[in-house]
């Protein structure tokens, strides 16, 4: 028998952490948070409860939302921009938030989760402010004035900006680019 590819392994891994999250999400929706057991969020995704402590420490990390992946993002995006100011910061959460597009659903399911549970809540709000930190060091490292102000500003554009998305529809992006728009 053949080993699988290291391509086709770590496809797996991807598809298999993604069933976990969507099983959380959908279950916490659902049921609550307080109500939903680590067995239930592996059964629905059809693997074992040891599976799923291996991509997640607990039940409240698969609010994460990318959270180092987004960190990364934002960082690499404010040192490759031009400009300065809230004109990097703009094209940074923007282009974040572009990368979103897709999962309106799923963003709808962990807002709806996180509604459920003063955790969840907790989290959700963890992983807004480690983007905030990770978009203002950026900007220090740029050697930008007010990076802490202006990464605050950013994230909560982005915020308001879903917020409106999920009520709404719409495209994020522009939905971001507008909340820009208002601030002047």
């Amino acid at each position: 028998m053949t080993e699988p590819s290291a391509g086709r392994r770590e496809q797996h891994k991807a598809d298999t952490r993604r069933a976990l999250e969507d099983a959380a999400l959908r279950r916490f929706a659902a049921d609550g948070y307080d109500a939903t057991s680590v067995e239930a969020i592996a059964a629905d995704a059809g693997v074992s409860a040891r599976t799923f402590f291996r991509y997640f420490a607990g039940k409240d990390e698969v609010l994460d939302m990318g959270r180092i992946e987004r960190q990364a993002e934002l960082r690499e995006l404010v040192a490759g921009a031009e400009g300065r100011g809230l004109a990097v910061v703009r094209a940074a959460v923007v282009r974040v938030a572009d990368g979103f597009g897709d999962d309106r659903e799923r963003v709808a399911l962990r807002q709806r989760a996180a509604a459920t549970s003063p955790v969840l809540r907790g989290r959700l709000f963890d992983t807004f402010a480690s983007w905030e930190h990770a978009l203002a060091a950026a900007l220090v490292a740029r050697g930008e004035t007010d990076a802490e102000i202006l990464a605050g500003v950013g994230i909560a554009v982005f915020r308001a900006a879903t917020a409106a998305w999920l009520r709404d529809g719409g495209d994020l992006g522009r939905l971001v680019d507008r909340g820009f728009d208002a601030l002047v």
